[in-house]
């Protein structure tokens, strides 16, 4: 936009002086021809100068513009699939197939609970922690899933404890927690922490669930 404005500008001053050039030709020439006035300024200005001036086109500056916002769109959009092959590659790097062990939050929802955060133990130490925005409360309550901790863990015997906390409908603060002891075995595997709204006791009900 400031080009074409800058264009515009260009064009209606090089406009004006050609009218003023113009004019002031036809009076030093009728002043020449009259015999009261030389030459001296028809002389000293060269109408080939301004006739050598590039004019700016303005629709080829848009249409520049235009092919340099679509170029700079794309590369954005390059960078971002980009950024989403490294991370996967990433993890298959650092988390192994057979070890690798990922932990999700869904919200089933929401009705009888507002999530504000969650904090995830596992094996007795504070491995993760999340409070959510309005923003990621909606998209939990439309379905979507939220991938909280991702690890490496060995077969065996092992404990998660999750922390959930929130609001009621009321306004009332709402603090649990939900207990699992399980048995890793070899291969990867998933824990979903689930907040499943109970119809029967207008509460919120809290699972850890393996899959």
């Amino acid at each position: 936009m400031r080009v074409a404005r800058k264009s515009m500008s260009l064009l209606r001053c090089f406009g004006m002086l050609l009218v003023a050039l113009t004019l002031n030709a036809a009076n030093a020439e009728q002043q020449v021809t009259s015999g009261d006035a030389s030459r001296d300024w028809l002389d000293a200005v060269d109408p080939a100068q301004f006739a050598e001036q590039p004019i700016v086109d303005e629709g080829g500056n848009l249409s520049e513009l235009r092919a340099i916002a679509s170029n700079i769109q794309s590369l954005k959009s390059d960078v971002i699939d980009l950024n989403k092959d490294l991370r996967k590659m990433e993890e298959k790097l650092l988390f192994p197939s057979n070890t690798r062990y990922t932990v999700f939050v869904s919200l089933t929802t929401g009705q009888f609970f507002s999530l504000e955060g969650v904090k995830l133990k596992m094996d007795g130490k504070l491995v993760a922690s999340h409070v959510y925005s309005d923003k990621q409360r909606a998209a939990l309550s439309r379905g979507g899933v939220h991938k909280l901790y991702v690890t490496n863990l060995n077969e065996g015997i092992h404990s998660i404890t999750a922390f959930f906390t929130g609001q009621s409908p009321d306004g009332r603060p709402y603090k649990r927690a939900a207990n699992l002891e399980f048995e890793k075995s070899i291969g990867s595997e998933f824990l979903e922490l689930a907040i499943v709204d109970d119809g029967s006791t207008l509460e919120p009900i809290f699972t850890l669930n393996r899959w």
